[in-house]
């Protein structure tokens, strides 16, 4: 990466973990160098923060679990808290000051309910409950997890926070062959998940999930696998 920034780069754009991959979290080194080098070289560091943003790795942007601060971040999903489609992009007051009034628009930016709800979710993040809850409950994944692969039913699993990348393992018998075959599997059995690339599926149960429910998810996932 730091070999591709020359004297045309503006910036680097990245996510701080990897969730169309497959939830990939990148070693600790990897993030801190990103930004020293992006100083270094007077390049601006915007973070792709709308999968691993508000809340779901257990702090409110995920590039704090590396002490990194963007110059901007990208927002969206859970800014809606389910209920509207609302995206945002914040950062440094000098790089979002350039554009001025009437320098750039958007046909439905600026909608008042959509702001409204993204303004609530900020309001319940400010607290810090729900990222304390995330990495609670992520303890719990990740232990329930750790027991499936040591059963030999998953290959490998990825999680930070309340969410997770779960590869199959295509070899074993009678288990799913792909992601997409445990998806509907476990569509079947009332849970939605998501698959990606070939073998993998995520995990991102809302952060007011209850225990009981994050549990009865996890056994309908081993029954799925078996």
């Amino acid at each position: 990466m730091v070999d591709a920034i020359d004297d045309t780069t503006v910036a680097v754009l990245l996510e701080p973990v990897q969730g169309e991959q497959g939830v990939v979290v990148p070693p600790d080194d990897y993030l801190p160098a990103v930004r020293a080098a992006c100083t270094a070289r007077g390049v601006l560091l915007v973070a792709d923060e709308v999968q691993s943003g508000l809340g779901r790795t257990g702090s409110t942007l995920a590039c704090e679990r590396w002490g990194v601060r963007p110059d901007l971040v990208t927002l969206g999903k859970a800014l809606g808290g389910g209920i509207v489609p609302v995206s945002a992009v914040v950062g440094r007051s000098d790089v979002l000051g350039v554009l001025t009034a009437g320098t750039h628009g958007s046909t439905f930016g600026g909608n008042p309910m959509a702001c409204a709800v993204g303004l609530a979710v900020v309001e319940l993040l400010s607290t810090g409950d729900l990222q304390r809850r995330a990495l609670d409950l992520g303890a719990v994944l990740r232990g329930r997890l750790d027991a499936l692969v040591a059963e030999g039913l998953l290959a490998r699993v990825r999680t930070i926070g309340l969410w997770a990348g779960l590869d199959v393992d295509a070899s074993r018998a009678g288990g799913p062959a792909t992601g997409r075959e445990l998806a509907e599997r476990l569509l079947a059995r009332g849970v939605l998940a998501k698959d990606t690339h070939g073998a993998t599926i995520r995990l991102a149960p809302p952060l007011t999930i209850t225990d009981q429910d994050l549990h009865l998810a996890l056994d309908r996932l081993a029954d799925a696998l078996r």
